[in-house]
């Protein structure tokens, strides 16, 4: 159980919108590209709700995940704070604080677990291509996040690996719609003790702001998308 909840609190990708607008070019990078916002955002939060029987819950039901990240003014991100708090077992929190601008990156990472568990980190992008780079722990050499973008730096892969062996790989798709994110493919295959499996995670976009973002999502476990598992509600604050 502690190594799901910890894959779940270090994968951004489901609790964000990736890609970015299609009429981007020959954009500088910033992460702000990477999470496929539009406008000056300032903050971002998204809250996860689980659905039960096919009830969607409102934004004011206690949600089982929350993700607050802020920007600076150029796009690039200042802190995130990812909590998971399964009632079963309790809750966890990641907070992190960034340095740097561009592709010069590192932040320092504080996690509490649910069994208690406290831990810091240090971490530092280092960029292997003009469009892949390694988010290299500073305590832990042999561990290695290797994240692939396309050429307008969205998201479209996310390796995890110790040593020479890959524990998690993430393909992500981005499907567009009148200049808006409509849909997101999440391919997840997962290597535990030499078993392999493969799972989806499903977004489509319900709603969205004035500024073309989604603040409505549903998630879905399965390519035909018959039952609605989460739904993520997005507020967001402008400069």
């Amino acid at each position: 159980m502690k190594k799901k909840v910890l894959l779940l609190l270090l994968l951004p990708l489901f609790l964000s919108c990736n890609g970015q607008e299609s009429k981007t070019t020959e954009a500088v990078y910033t992460q702000k590209l990477e999470y496929g916002l539009k406008g000056p955002v300032k903050e971002v939060i998204t809250y996860i709700h689980t659905v039960d029987n096919g009830k969607i819950p409102a934004n004011t039901a206690k949600p089982i995940g929350t993700t607050t990240i802020t920007f600076d003014n150029m796009g690039n991100i200042m802190t995130i704070t990812k909590i998971w708090d399964f009632e079963r077992i309790g809750k966890s929190v990641f907070s992190s604080i960034f340095s740097g601008t561009g592709k010069d990156l590192s932040f320092k990472e504080t996690v509490d677990l649910y069994d208690g568990e406290h831990t810091e980190n240090s971490y530092k992008y280092i960029w292997l291509d003009d469009y892949s780079y390694n988010i290299r722990s500073e305590k832990d050499s042999s561990y290695a996040n290797i994240i692939s973008l396309d050429k307008k730096y969205r998201l479209v892969k996310s390796v995890f690996k110790r040593d020479a062996v890959i524990e998690s790989e993430e393909e992500i798709e981005t499907v567009y719609k009148d200049d808006k994110i409509q849909e997101i493919i999440n391919k997840e295959m997962e290597n535990t003790d030499g078993k392999k499996s493969v799972s989806y995670r499903i977004q489509v976009a319900q709603k969205y702001d004035n500024q073309g973002n989604p603040t409505v999502l549903y998630g879905y476990d399965d390519l035909t998308k018959q039952t609605v598992k989460h739904v993520l509600y997005k507020e967001y604050t402008y400069y």
